[in-house]
């Protein structure tokens, strides 16, 4: 006969259901609104329950923005650390991991659009509204993000035996480039270019992996 399942198990389980509820109808908001501009009315009526419902396990919708960009940083530096683990010179893994990040992101539009709050200059820029994420929160994530720049720029440095300030330019150089593409893919504006995305990437990290090399 199984053993009948504990009390604490049970509610744990009801609150895991009820935040991945929240979550997934959360993302489809602030997909359709952008976060400034959701409500936690909104979000409690995507998901098929109260506001009641939702403080005890988020207690803004700060929270529920930071919970999804969490889980999405997490799942893109798992994709960039599983390619980065096979063998290969730094010049093949910088490669592999730059295409495996933006696989990642180019498959999941509403991610990218998540990922953009981090890098919107600071909680007092112009676009962005009164409420932000905090500085704790913002710090976290922030540093989730950098962390797989730094890989990047680890190799880069590596190919091109740069110095420090160098090694910074050309990593902001590459996630400025691959920020580009993401955008120009998700808005529709690659198709006049009649050039797929993943060509592109692949023309632009041969050539500056055959400049690193020969500077």
């Amino acid at each position: 006969m199984a053993a009948a399942a504990k009390p604490g198990s049970k509610r744990a389980e009801l609150r895991d259901f009820k935040r991945g509820q929240i979550l997934a109808a959360a993302r489809r908001i602030f997909a359709e609104r952008g976060m400034e501009a959701a409500t936690m009315r909104e979000i409690a009526a995507a998901a098929g329950c109260t506001t009641g419902a939702i403080y005890p396990l988020f207690p803004g919708k700060e929270e529920i923005y930071a919970a999804l960009l969490r889980d999405s940083l997490t799942q893109a530096e798992a994709a960039l650390l599983a390619a980065l683990a096979l063998p290969g010179n730094d010049g093949e893994k910088l490669k592999r991991g730059v295409l495996a990040w933006f696989g990642y992101y180019a498959a999941r539009p509403a991610e990218v659009a998540l990922g953009l709050h981090l890098f919107r200059g600071g909680r007092q820029q112009a676009g962005l509204g009164p409420h932000g994420l905090g500085e704790t929160i913002d710090r976290d994530l922030n540093a989730r993000m950098l962390r797989q720049l730094d890989a990047f720029g680890a190799l880069l440095g590596g190919i091109g035996k740069l110095s420090p300030s160098l090694q910074q330019i050309e990593t902001a150089s590459l996630f400025a480039h691959l920020l580009g593409l993401l955008m120009a893919q998700h808005t529709g504006r690659l198709k006049t270019l009649g050039q797929p995305a993943e060509t592109l990437l692949n023309h632009h990290l041969d050539a500056l992996i055959a400049r690193l090399q020969w500077e």
